[in-house]
């Protein structure tokens, strides 16, 4: 028909505008976000025995995993099409939304890539030299009185089956492989500086998956699941717990330490995916309705907000997986209860400032009191009905108490140490400090 304008995408828009709207650090975490999904298709809550090797140098980029793996059928209709279809089933509690990931990581990477795939019944590879897919056309007929042909670009890829011989898997799982890298690809691969970046990047945003018994090693090396250090002891943060919109939301803000005043802030995870950290800023509420901004005084605050769907398309994420749409309106609900939180814990805050000159004692001195804990833990601990912030009481003797002590610490064998409690007949650990410096005063006289 005349009155028809070409509204189809280009390849070039994908191999090379589309891939520039993410870093190469978060292009490999797109990767491991995929095969995460299929180890939570196994088991969403227990990933022991699961494993994902990624290697990175100048030559290449490979990762490797004993995830599952994804179907022929998946591939076929869903994870090589530029755009998740309407009619796909989403699998439950994944973090992949929009459908352009893997293609968008690869595309970033290098001019060359593999792609297998290893379940109970399919076993296939898929390679691809950029350059020849870009130009590949087909030949389509018209439907129209002429039954014209032209050419078109034609988006399919090929795949291989591999029936007999394992290539490089031996479980089900997914194999990647990416080669003839760019250039600038290759020389933010051969920093070392870059890959100390990445491996705190993915303890840090898969800390969950960590925790829940994945393997993930960097060149060899393995990645360490982190002990996050959330609220203070002698208070009980703001929890609230509900169901907005079909997504579960869990919420809990209180004090933390004074050490890193960076660490203040929001941290948002959607379906176990750190996605905001640290976030002082509007998107969380900091400087509007009523919230001050943030300052050094509220150095103390932290909140966690947990995010699940068993529909991933309700979650509001961006596509790069680095913040929160803040359009969205579930999360408009969402922040009317974070505003909530700080206005409870900001309260207390700014009492705390109000004690002038010993307000940084008390800070330090609460620092001596949390409570560490992971962000696991804190997703399934008990919630009471009442959303309320309980601060620690403000003590002037105990500050200045506090200002005339010191705190001593050092690490020692655990073995060697239950024996020393034992044999001092101490409580605790902590009492068996004090023995033991006392008795160090005592073989030196130093008390006299």
């Amino acid at each position: 028909m005349d009155n028809q304008i070409n509204g189809n995408p280009t390849k070039t828009f994908f191999i090379e505008m589309i891939t520039r709207d993410i870093s190469i650090k978060d292009a490999i975490l797109d990767l491991l976000d995929n095969s995460i999904d299929g180890a939570n298709a196994i088991n969403p809550n227990d990933y022991t025995g699961l494993y994902i090797d990624i290697t990175v140098s100048n030559d290449g980029f490979k990762v490797k995993d004993n995830c599952g793996g994804f179907t022929l059928e998946t591939a076929k209709k869903y994870a090589f099409r530029f755009g998740r279809p309407d009619e796909m089933v989403h699998n439950a509690g994944s973090i992949g939304r929009f459908g352009v990931g893997m293609k968008r990581a690869l595309f970033k990477m290098g001019m060359n890539f593999e792609v297998e795939s290893k379940t109970d019944n399919d076993h296939f590879q898929i390679d691809v030299d950029v350059s020849q897919w870009k130009n590949k056309k087909k030949t389509v007929t018209l439907d129209n009185d002429d039954e014209e042909q032209i050419e078109i670009d034609d988006w399919n890829f090929e795949y291989q089956l591999i029936s007999l011989e394992t290539v490089n898997l031996e479980e089900n799982g997914t194999y990647i492989a990416v080669s003839n890298l760019k250039k600038e690809v290759s020389a933010i691969f051969s920093d070392p500086e870059f890959l100390v970046e990445l491996e705190n990047d993915i303890e840090r945003f898969l800390n969950f998956s960590l925790e829940k018994g994945l393997i993930i090693r960097l060149n060899g090396k393995e990645l360490k699941k982190r002990g996050v250090v959330l609220f203070n002891e002698q208070s009980k943060p703001y929890m609230y717990e509900g169901i907005i919109d079909g997504v579960t939301v869990r919420i809990s803000a209180g004090l933390s330490h004074v050490g890193e005043p960076k660490a203040s802030g929001w941290y948002i995870y959607c379906n176990d995916r750190l996605v905001v950290e640290e976030n002082k800023y509007e998107e969380t509420g900091w400087g509007t309705s009523n919230i001050p901004k943030w300052h050094p005084d509220y150095v103390m605050f932290k909140g966690v907000v947990f995010l699940d769907s068993e529909d991933t398309i309700k979650l509001p994420l961006t596509t790069t997986k680095k913040g929160i749409d803040t359009t969205s309106e579930l999360y408009k609900k969402v922040l009317f209860f974070m505003r909530e939180a700080m206005s409870s814990v900001l309260g207390f805050l700014k009492e705390v400032r109000k004690l002038g000159s010993e307000a940084n004692d008390y800070r330090k001195m609460l620092g001596e009191q949390e409570a560490n804990i992971t962000v696991a833990v804190l997703k399934t601990a008990n919630i009471d009905e009442e959303r309320l912030f309980i601060s620690p009481e403000i003590d002037l003797d105990t500050i200045a108490d506090k200002k005339s002590h010191v705190r001593i610490a050092y690490n020692v064998d655990r073995e060697l140490a239950s024996k020393a409690k034992q044999h001092s007949e101490c409580s605790s650990f902590k009492q068996l400090g004090e023995y033991t410096f006392e008795y160090y005063l005592k073989m030196e006289e130093l008390t006299n």
